[in-house]
Formats: structure tokens, sequence, C-alpha cells
């Protein structure tokens, strides 16, 4: 059984990432089907050239395609990756007779219209590795498929079928190709890996529950702490992300990962995502014990009334809290707002520049807008307030509130105490420098340092 792997994604600001989607099935095939002949083709490495020798090279029996995002969700540049998708299915259908069988965020958020839009045999939404292996053993059994769960498909008619998922998979390992971390490691400063999957939270413009589900799985950490030390020994990682939708829920797990990394004696330092809540400063003393340098806090506004609009569960006090145990610990942070989302207004704008600055010692990355998604609440505010109408949402489309003017935003925080990195700036040529001389990790406080304007 010959399989391919393709890591659509190639989108490299602010850095280039690891594919991690297709490592964990990748995995997933070695660890139970050992039988299989798995290989992966990564669009940061190959073009499409690349891609159509290999098919001309090999024949493969299935190719599993990976969709990252549909595009840079950046109100600024509107970048869509589709048709990027489309041409790489464009190859595979005239150079392969393989099964096609597109999964990743991309195609949970979207799964009819990415279906018909790249002509695929099959759509898998939410997590792939045990779905994908039992698609293709049912295939290549000729057995029936219809009752695997997460997998979108067409009947004899022509219409859609579809079998929502219960169950989820735990014990997940992760193993790293030495060529493609290295190269990950050089360009982009840091490896990735996850702890949990599932977002409890119901956030207004929020995918993560529609991509992996509002049940929290944690992982196993004893495989963890094996994945780190593996990279920390073999690749000479000193720096990993844990991509976990948000990091600190399921708190007693994240003790019990934080105890279990220090007593491996792995020196690696590590960053997260975070909210700002229930925030204890000796947990944070563990987890900075545990290698944590870097958080990266979901704020979205420093407005209650924002934060109430955007269905968020913590306050601008919450906020407070939490930079200043950051503060107090040395942990470098930052804040990512959305400006102009859904019940914005002056007041409101104002509100969030005057808290910006009780904050010490932060960066700020301000996002204008909020993409709209199906299936989020957005979507349903923007369909009532009559800024969009029913139909596919590929294309980026934004909710921008009438009540504020976006384009005084940079104006405004000109004389901010603390720094706001806006998503059209330029590159910063400190951080590329640093990141030249192979520094690792996200490299946005030094930021503070340069000379970025505000």
């Amino acid at each position: 059984m010959n399989i391919l792997l393709i890591s659509a994604n190639n989108y490299a600001i602010p850095y280039k990432v690891y594919p991690l989607g297709v490592s964990y099935l990748k995995t997933y095939m070695e660890d139970h089907y050992r039988e299989w002949n798995v290989q992966l083709f990564d669009f940061n490495f190959g073009n499409y050239t690349d891609l159509e020798h290999l098919l001309l090279e090999k024949n493969f029996d299935f190719i599993g395609l990976s969709l990252r995002n549909s595009d840079d969700v950046n109100f600024y540049a509107k970048e869509s990756f589709v048709n990027h998708y489309a041409e790489i299915c464009h190859i595979i259908r005239q150079n392969s007779t393989a099964t096609l069988i597109a999964g990743g965020p991309c195609v949970s958020i979207f799964p009819k219209e990415m279906f018909d839009h790249l002509q695929v045999d099959f759509v898998i939404t939410g997590e792939g590795e045990k779905t994908l292996c039992d698609l293709i053993v049912k295939i290549s059994n000729k057995e029936s498929y219809t009752d695997i769960e997460g997998l979108l498909y067409k009947d004899s008619d022509g219409a859609f079928q579809f079998k929502p998922r219960t169950t989820f998979s735990k014990g997940l390992n992760v193993r790293f190709d030495p060529q493609f971390s290295s190269f990950y490691l050089n360009e982009g400063g840091m490896l990735n890996i996850q702890t949990k999957r599932g977002c409890p939270f119901r956030c207004i413009y929020c995918t993560y529950p529609i991509v992996d589900g509002q049940t929290v799985r944690t992982l196993e950490p004893d495989l963890i702490v094996k994945n780190m030390k593996e990279l920390y020994q073999n690749e000479k990682n000193n720096y990993l992300f844990f991509t976990d939708s948000v990091f600190n829920i399921h708190e007693e797990y994240n003790d019990e990962l934080a105890h279990k990394i220090i007593e491996s004696g792995i020196k690696m330092k590590w960053g997260a995502y975070f909210a700002p809540r229930n925030f204890k400063k000796e947990r944070l003393e563990l987890y900075k014990k545990a290698g944590l340098t870097h958080i990266e806090f979901g704020t979205d506004s420093f407005s209650d009334q924002q934060l109430k609009n955007y269905q968020k569960d913590f306050t601008f006090s919450d906020v407070q809290h939490a930079t200043q145990i950051a503060n107090e610990l040395g942990i470098f942070h930052s804040h990512f707002l959305i400006i102009g989302g859904v019940g914005e207004t002056e007041e409101t704008f104002l509100e969030t520049l005057h808290n910006a600055d009780l904050l010490e010692n932060t960066i700020i990355f301000p996002f204008i807008g909020m993409r709209i998604y199906p299936q989020t609440k957005l979507y349903e505010v923007a369909l009532q307030e009559g800024k969009i109408k029913e139909g596919s949402l590929l294309d980026p489309t934004y909710y921008i509130s009438e009540h504020i003017n976006i384009g005084l935003l940079k104006e405004k925080v000109q004389n901010s105490k603390n720094i706001w990195v806006f998503p059209d700036e330029e590159k910063n040529p400190v951080v590329d420098r640093l990141r030249e001389k192979h520094r690792r990790g996200p490299l946005w406080e030094y930021l503070r340092y340069s000379n970025l304007s505000h």
C-alpha cells in the first residue's frame, strides 16, 4: 500500500510552521499499519512541478491532502489559499489515479464547499488519524465505509452523506522527520506539538470547537515528554510551542505534565496560547520551572463590554491580573486583540486604548474585524444584521463595526506606552537578523527593543 500525505500549507507569515497535522497522521499509520509505505510531501519544501514529478515516478493508492487555513485571516490582505489547493488537486488528478481524501481545519469549516470546489473523493472533518486509516482499510477490503465517523462523501445519487463524530483519539504519538525538523527550526525557530484537543469556550467568532469539538481530550503526558526528550536530544531543539487552542484549561492535567517535564530533566523552553482567566501565581511558577517563557494571550479586547459581546468569560481585571503575574515572574507575554468586531463602538474602542496603557511591559497584536465563518454565532449575527447573505463564505469575508473609524487606529496608538504590531506591518529587521542567527522562539519580545513604529 503506497500512501502520500501532502501538507499544502506554504504560508510563511510570521514564520513557516511545521506540518504537525500530517506528522500525527504519518506516525499513527506507521504505528498501526507498519506494512503501509507512507510518504510525506511538504509545500514548504517542494512546488507544483516537484509534486508532478513525484506522482509520475511513483504510483500511490491513496493521497491524503491536509489543508490548514482557507485564507490568511488578515483584513488588510485577504489572501485566499483556495486556488492553491485547487491547483494541487488538478495536478493530482492529471498524474495519479489515487483515491483523493482532503482533511484539516479548512475542510472541517467548509466541508461541502471544499468537496465540490476541489472535486475530491472524500472529506474528513475533525481529527483524521483513525478516520483516514479506517477509510483506507474499508476501501482496500471493498467494505462499506458508511459507518465511519467524521467522513463526508457523496452517494450514488450525488447526495452528501455524513456521520457525525462521537468518539475521539487520546493516545496519539508524533514523530518529527529529521530533515523537516531541522529546516523548520532554522526557518521558524521552533517546533510545535499538542497537549490537548477540543475547546469548551463559545467565543462568538471561533472555529476551534468546529474543528476539534468542544469536548477537551488530553493527550498522554508521558508520550508528550517522550517527544520533547527526543526533539531535545536528536534535533537539538530547545524551544517548543504547544498549539492547543487554549493551554490553561484542565489545570490538573497541566500540573501533571509540568511535573513530568521537570522530572525528565529536559531543559527546553516553551510557549503556548493562554486565556487570561483563573490565573494563580503558584501555578505559573510551576510552569516556568517546567520551561514556560512565552504566553500569547487570546484577550480580544480590553473593554468589558466588548469581552461580553465576544462571549468571553473573563473581564479586564482578569487581564490585568494575568499580565501582572507574568511580569512578576519574568514571562514574556503579548495580547492579541480584535478591533471593530461585533458591538464595537467609539466608547468601547477608546476604553480598550485607555486600558492598554494600564498594562505593563507587553506587546499588543491588533487584528481588524472578525473573519466570518459558517457554524459560528458571528455568522448568525452577520446574517441577522444583513452584513452577509446565505451562501459560501470561502472568499475572506469580515464583520467590521460601522461605529468606529478603523483608518484612525494607528494614529490613535502612536503615543501608547506599549508596542502595537499591526498585521500589515513590514517584517522587522531586528527579528530577521535574530532568526538568521538561529535564535529560537517567537522573538516578538525583541520588538520592544527595535525601532518598529507603532
